[in-house]
């Protein structure tokens, strides 16, 4: 989300609040429509980021209050309760968007400080640009880093991923999803630039100190026959804890 998108999200959710206390004296069709801007925002968001259950709610939200036709027609104490409900379900995404950002964040600086600066040069970051303009900037679809060792000049892009715990499959094995779409992206990039790609996943503990590590390579996860990788399969790259990469081999 862009900041305006983010801005006209906290001012919807502002408004709602003031009509919960019955201190909005602006039209009911104004509000129907912040509601219903606001909702396919975040529609377009959740559906970006392949979140089933929150695409759901704020479906749910956009047709209640759609501006083009009210099917409801509720007490005022009724709507009351849907505006709180609409505050909740908003500010929740929110913090969980924010939350899900800021643990990605220390993550890659967890990753950068397993690859020394007297040994790794950081040759290139994805900057994230695309929030920021509100348009998107094609090198922020790029791995986040790209490293060159120092003394080989062997360079490697890392893509960072944390989980705060592995996922169940449909079959009852554990193990984390991988988007073929992004990784074909990540492998354009390798081959544009002739690197290998790895991808560091880290799952448990915190961002900031995950309790294990993968680093796997890229093409493990694209050739993998479905989408959900289990831990069975990424058990083979995984790393001690804490050990950092002085090696160009991997």
């Amino acid at each position: 989300m862009n900041i305006l998108t983010r801005l006209f999200i906290f001012g919807t959710i502002f408004v709602l609040i003031l009509a919960t206390l019955n201190l909005y004296s602006g039209g009911f069709d104004v509000l129907r429509w912040a509601v219903f801007v606001s909702g396919l925002a975040l529609i377009y968001t959740t559906y970006r980021n392949r979140t089933v259950g929150w695409i759901i709610v704020f479906a749910v939200i956009t047709i209640v209050f759609n501006p083009f036709y009210q099917f409801l027609h509720l007490e005022k104490e009724v709507w009351r309760i849907v505006d709180i409900f609409v505050i909740g379900a908003f500010s929740i995404f929110l913090w969980c968007y924010y939350s899900f950002y800021k643990k990605g964040l220390q993550f890659e600086r967890y990753v950068a400080s397993l690859f020394p600066r007297n040994i790794w040069v950081i040759a290139d970051r994805t900057k994230d640009s695309s929030k920021k303009l509100g348009r998107l900037v094609e090198s922020d679809t790029n791995p986040d880093f790209t490293f060159r060792h120092i003394t080989t000049g062997k360079t490697i892009a890392v893509e960072c991923k944390f989980h705060s715990y592995f996922y169940k499959g449909k079959y009852g094995d554990s193990g984390t999803w991988w988007r073929k779409e992004q990784g074909e992206r990540y492998r354009a990039y390798g081959a544009e630039h002739k690197i290998p790609v790895f991808v560091a996943i880290g799952i448990g503990g915190s961002s900031k100190n995950p309790q294990r590590l993968f680093l796997c390579p890229l093409e493990k996860l694209n050739n993998a026959p479905h989408e959900f990788i289990t831990e069975n399969d990424l058990r083979q790259f995984e790393k001690k804890h804490g050990v950092q990469f002085l090696s160009d081999s991997f």
